[in-house]
């Protein structure tokens, strides 16, 4: 990893945990966010990690996938099961950078994928873009009535009613904001570069893979409504949410 340019500002002050075995990389993250105002816990493995989620309040969690005691994917799919928990952005950073490890990393709940190759530059400039994405603010009401589907950007929180009853559904930050973004224009159709630009922002590193990625998932855990996807697929284009009759 090369150095990082020098920073004119300094950023707000978040709590970012960085999880890896190699010291190196822990202290070279460490210095460059700890540069921008922000403050750092590290831990060096799994179980470790997962002791300091539990008691310690995080804005972004940097994790590494091959690990002692735990790996990084046991570790995020932990995590995910904290409710408190489901909102806050997940980055693998991982020697491992086949097609197929980035796509277990967002489906086991995280929110962005980078191997170790980047520059520090790169790494830190995608944590800097996925904090201010949980700052982002979708146009429309805080709770949105669509369908079956109740959605409340605030809590992020997806209850979906069955007459009387309601379900909560759970979902990631990432797929939350997807969900939240589409629903906002039922019938509307969006192409995969689009989606990536108004919900991860054009300065996170993701491949229009992962929209297609996100889109199973949200539609995996949504079920049917009336016999019909939520998030319908667009031949060549991209992909709508279901409208309104």
């Amino acid at each position: 990893m090369s150095k990082i340019s020098p920073i004119a500002a300094a950023q707000d002050s978040y709590t970012i945990l960085i999880v890896d075995d190699e010291d190196d990389i822990l202290d070279l993250l460490r210095y460059n966010l700890e540069r921008l105002g922000m403050k750092t816990i590290t831990a060096r493995n799994g179980v470790e990690a997962l002791d300091i989620v539990e008691t310690k309040a995080l804005d972004l969690i940097v994790l590494d996938i091959m690990m002692p005691r735990m790996n990084g994917l046991d570790v995020c799919r932990h995590i995910r099961k904290y409710s408190r928990l489901k909102a806050v952005p997940i980055l693998f950073l991982s020697a491992r950078s086949e097609e197929e490890d980035h796509i277990q990393g967002l489906d086991v709940g995280a929110d962005s994928y980078l191997s170790k190759t980047f520059g520090i530059d790169v790494i830190v400039s995608q944590i800097k873009a996925l904090l201010r994405g949980t700052q982002r603010i979708i146009p429309g009401a805080s709770i949105l009535s669509i369908h079956d589907l109740d959605i409340d950007r605030d809590r992020y929180w997806v209850f979906q009613k069955n007459g009387e009853e309601r379900t909560q559904i759970n979902f990631t930050r990432r797929e939350f904001d997807l969900l939240y973004f589409l629903a906002n224009s039922p019938g509307v159709v969006f192409t995969r570069r689009n989606l990536i630009k108004r919900v991860w922002g054009m300065k996170v590193e993701v491949g229009k893979r992962t929209v297609d990625v996100h889109v199973s998932k949200l539609n995996k855990k949504l079920g049917k409504y009336q016999g019909t996807d939520y998030i319908q697929s667009v031949k060549g284009v991209g992909y709508r949410f279901l409208e309104r009759k």
